[in-house]
């Protein structure tokens, strides 16, 4: 973090002179002290939340085909000789082995950026979700992104 916010500092500078350098440095000590005083910051959480970048890009990466998937799922279903026979929302109880809540509601949140899922509600170990098909019903099932929140949750 103190080398992010060095960066950060001279990034705002926008140039790199003796003043601005020893400011930084000043600065960045000082917040970095106070941080680590009252913030509860430590090089080991930084080094825990390094770790988990990876994972953490595989997961956006993942969000983003699931919801290109999605959306021709949905093209289809609109464009579809009958679209009424097709369609059949219901609401789902999803049981959940995510165990913090934020990896809940980011669960929460991907069913909702991905087309024909809706997140109605999350409660302790399971996501209500509105979806649209059966299809849809079905993708909650072994969910990828699930299993990738499960995989960096581990780290905790």
């Amino acid at each position: 973090m103190p080398i992010l916010l060095f960066l950060l500092w001279l990034v705002f500078n926008e140039r790199i002179t003796a003043d601005v350098i020893i400011t930084g440095v000043i600065a960045v000590l000082i917040l970095t002290w106070f941080l680590s005083r009252f913030g509860g910051w430590s090089l080991k959480r930084d080094g825990q939340f390094a770790a988990r970048i990876p994972a953490f890009i595989g997961f956006v990466i993942n969000l983003i085909i699931e919801m290109c998937i999605a959306n021709i799922h949905m093209i289809a279903l609109v464009l579809s000789d009958k679209p009424n026979e097709s369609i059949r929302p219901a609401i789902v109880k999803h049981k959940t082995p995510l165990k913090t809540s934020v990896g809940r509601v980011a669960l929460a949140n991907s069913i909702t950026l991905t087309p024909g899922t809706i997140t109605v509600d999350v409660g302790d170990n399971c996501v209500y979700v509105h979806a649209i098909d059966e299809r849809a019903r079905k993708s909650l099932e072994n969910s990828s992104l699930e299993n990738k929140l499960i995989n960096m949750e581990k780290g905790l």
